[in-house]
C-alpha cells in the first residue's frame, strides 16, 4: 500500500512539474530576447536598398551603436565606429562572405598594432545607403562578429549624435 500511494503523488506533481517546467521555458527566452534587444536595438532595421537615405540609431549598452547591413548581399551586423579608417571585417565574418585576402598590413586598433589584410569589397548597403567599391582589411585578431564600417563608409555620410541616438544621412551627390 505504502508504495502504490507514493506513485499516486508523484503522477498527480507531473502536471505541476510539467506546468512549471513551461514557465520556466517561457521566462528564459523571453529574457534571452529582452538581452538581445537591448544589447542591439537596431537590430530590426530593414537593409533593403529601396529604404530610406537617412537612418536613425539607437544607442546599446556602453553608447555603442549597432546595424544590420549587406556586404555583397550577404547579411553583417555593423558596429559603428568612426575610429576605423577603412572597413574592418573579422576574419570570421570574411571567410564567410568569400573576401580575398589580399597583402598584409599593419593596422593600429583599439587593443594595439596587429597585422590585418587588405581587401576589396564590391557593396555595402544599410537600408537606403550605399557604397560600391570599398577598401577594406580582414583582421584574424578581431573577436566576434561585428563589423566595423569605418570612415571608408561613413566618410560618404553626414552623421550628428543627438541624445541617445546617431542620425546617418547620405551627402546629396553620394
Amino acid at each position: 500500500p505504502g508504495m502504490t500511494d507514493m506513485q499516486d503523488s508523484l503522477r498527480a506533481l507531473g502536471p505541476v512539474i510539467a506546468t512549471f517546467a513551461l514557465l520556466f521555458a517561457v521566462l528564459w527566452f523571453g529574457m534571452d530576447a529582452l538581452v538581445d534587444r537591448r544589447d542591439n536595438p537596431n537590430r530590426d532595421l530593414s537593409t533593403g536598398a529601396d529604404g530610406p537615405q537617412r537612418i536613425e540609431l539607437e544607442a546599446g549598452p556602453g553608447g555603442h551603436y549597432r546595424v544590420p547591413g549587406r556586404i555583397n548581399d550577404q547579411r553583417v551586423s555593423f558596429l559603428v565606429d568612426t575610429g576605423a579608417s577603412h572597413v574592418a571585417v573579422p576574419q570570421g565574418v570574411a571567410e564567410e562572405l568569400g573576401l580575398e585576402r589580399g597583402a598584409e598590413i599593419r593596422v593600429v586598433t583599439a587593443n594595439g598594432t596587429t597585422t590585418a589584410y587588405n581587401t576589396r569589397i564590391d557593396r555595402i548597403a544599410v537600408r537606403g545607403i550605399e557604397l560600391r567599391d570599398a577598401r577594406g582589411s580582414t583582421n584574424p585578431s578581431m573577436g566576434g562578429d561585428d563589423t566595423l564600417p569605418g570612415m571608408t563608409f561613413l566618410g560618404v555620410l553626414e552623421f550628428r549624435q543627438v541624445g541617445g541616438r546617431l542620425i546617418l544621412e547620405q551627402r546629396s551627390g553620394s
